[in-house]
């Protein structure tokens, strides 16, 4: 297996409710329940974000930590 960059960022949002971590990627799947009101959102970011990262071959993940969640993209380096 070759070698890839990794980038991880955490937040402190309070995590994601576990029955929704596997459609945060989804097209236009917003979680409702975390967001503040006044804030919206088509719920496009994460798709995009997928995609871009799909098409480098690589792969993005989400998991829950203590008080947040952490967003992890890693992407291989060269051919």
């Amino acid at each position: 297996m070759g070698q890839h960059a990794v980038l991880s960022v955490s937040d402190s949002c309070g995590g994601i409710p576990d029955h929704e971590l596997d459609r945060v990627f989804d097209l236009a799947f917003r979680g409702d329940a975390a967001r503040t009101p006044g804030q919206g959102g088509g719920g496009f970011g994460l798709a995009i974000a997928r995609g871009l990262v799909e098409a480098h071959q690589g792969d993005i993940a989400v998991a829950n930590e203590p008080g947040g969640c952490r967003f992890t993209v890693r992407l291989p380096l060269g051919p």
